[in-house]
């Protein structure tokens, strides 16, 4: 072999080399999670904004926004914590929210949102513990007798222990089933389009 005699490596020199692919692998891992989270940001973005494939985070919210992750929550009366982080979906912040920032989320006052709830629902109850209250206790007797003969809903399908989620559920379902109805008795038939003979 051309006199050149193959030198073999001490174990300081395969430290050395244990070293350098260490260093290389960090640094591709660190670039391919920089990259693959600023990829699937872009996708989750995507869905978000494609009509409700993915739903919307309190970070794509703030940068919707303008602001950064803390001033947003903050001014809802939230803080970035344990509970709501900048990965949490919008349904779950506003879960945290009271009620007087629930409304103000929604672009209402808090005290036209309360007009009909019990005094046990006050601006400062919290979003969450109000959809888990008995509807008895949410709604005022009088203003649930009216709702439930407005919308035809039978004690078989709210109770005074039906949770006022559950209330919810049942009268969007009644409502929008009213609406279809009024529709259909709306919508013109051949008898009424058709032109007069001559």
């Amino acid at each position: 072999m051309n006199g050149a005699e193959k030198k073999k490596a001490t174990p300081a020199d395969k430290a050395v080399n244990a070293i350098i692919v260490l260093i290389i692998l960090v640094f591709v891992a660190v670039g391919v999670y920089a990259t693959y989270g600023k990829i699937s940001e872009g996708v989750t973005n995507k869905e978000i904004e494609s009509g409700g494939k993915a739903e919307a985070t309190v970070e794509y919210l703030a940068n919707q926004a303008g602001q950064s992750v803390e001033d947003y929550l903050a001014q809802y009366g939230l803080t970035l914590g344990d509970t709501i982080k900048a990965k949490t979906t919008e349904s779950e912040m506003l879960d945290n929210m009271t009620i007087e920032n629930y409304a103000k989320y929604n672009g209402q006052e808090a005290d036209s949102f309360l007009q009909g709830m019990s005094d046990s629902v006050t601006k400062d109850t919290v979003w969450k513990d109000l959809m888990a209250m008995p509807v008895s206790q949410v709604i005022d007797a009088d203003a649930l007798a009216q709702v439930k003969k407005q919308y035809q809903i039978g004690d078989d399908e709210i109770s005074d222990s039906t949770t006022y989620e559950e209330f919810q559920k049942v009268l969007y379902q009644k409502a929008s089933a009213a609406s279809q109805a009024a529709q259909a008795t709306d919508a013109p038939t051949a008898e009424t389009t058709e032109t007069p003979a001559e």
